[in-house]
């Protein structure tokens, strides 16, 4: 697990807070809070974030990417079969970051805005629950290259 600090400028997070909170959706029973669809990383608007973040996951290749709007009303326990999944914090008041559950124990994060989490997507974890107001991330899934 890795947590990388002050990706973007002001600006760009709030050039991207906008593209994101238009285009977030109810994607059906199966898909917690509002979600992009997850071709987010082929948007052109997403071009600054994905520059800046270039150098935090060289050799693996983004298979997915999506954006996320939670209020922190459900748990969802979940695992990527993938290689490396990073989370960009855009919007997160809280610092509350992703909780993964380890050896019968739930481990939070504290993930600040603007920040990028990096850790191995196969283990188990979920958005935070505990949430008092709106949190938006971006979410990346890799492969290896």
């Amino acid at each position: 697990m890795k947590l990388h600090k002050n990706i973007l400028t002001k600006q760009e997070q709030k050039d991207l807070l906008k593209f994101v909170k238009s285009e977030v959706k109810v994607l059906g029973d199966s898909f917690p809070g509002l979600q992009t669809e997850s071709n987010l990383h082929y948007d052109l608007k997403l071009q600054p974030l994905l520059k800046k973040i270039k150098k935090y996951y060289k050799n693996y290749k983004i298979i997915k990417c999506w954006a996320l709007n939670t209020t922190g009303d459900f748990i969802c326990w979940h695992q990527h079969k993938v290689d490396l999944s990073m989370v960009y914090y855009l919007k997160n008041k809280s610092k509350i970051g992703t909780m993964f559950q380890k050896e019968n124990k739930i481990l939070v994060t504290k993930c600040e805005e603007n920040s990028l989490f990096i850790f191995d997507g196969k283990e188990i974890h979920s958005p935070p629950c505990h949430l008092h107001e709106e949190r938006y991330v971006i979410t990346f899934d890799l492969i290896n290259e």
